[in-house]
């Protein structure tokens, strides 16, 4: 029997679908966890800009902010929080709390900086006097 015009046979179609699936099913999830690994780097640099220009507000509304647990969830004279967090991040003062001064001082300080799951840490240091911010990744996520 002469083969009918041109298409293709029920075979031909499942190992194309086949072989589609299989490379669907290793690329999707590399795809997600670069997805996931890019959201947080950008949460990550929000979060780090923000913390940077805190003095700068401080100064400018010439509020004295102490970042301790209270103070950290007080809102600023602008009716904002210190530092906004995404939803699952959360940051603990370490030791003594760095404390922001009218005049764009700083006392020397740690806070810890923690990302949802898979739990990443980082330490976050503000210098004495110049507020300048240190980002150190801590190893193990604590």
């Amino acid at each position: 029997m002469p083969r009918s015009q041109g298409g293709f046979t029920l075979i031909e179609v499942v190992v194309a679908l086949t072989i589609i699936g299989l490379v669907t099913a290793v690329a999707v999830p590399a795809m997600a966890r670069r997805l996931d690994a890019a959201y947080r780097s950008a949460d990550l640099a929000q979060i780090v800009g923000s913390a940077r220009l805190l003095p700068v507000r401080a100064a400018a509304m010439g509020a004295e902010i102490k970042l301790d647990a209270a103070g950290l969830a007080r809102p600023m004279a602008d009716g904002q929080p210190p530092l906004d967090l995404p939803p699952g991040w959360t940051l603990a003062p370490q030791g003594e709390p760095p404390q922001l001064g009218r005049a764009g001082i700083c006392t020397e300080g740690n806070l810890l900086l923690t990302a949802p799951a898979p739990v990443q840490s980082w330490r976050l240091h503000f210098d004495a006097l110049s507020c300048a911010l240190q980002v150190v990744p801590l190893e193990g996520g604590a």
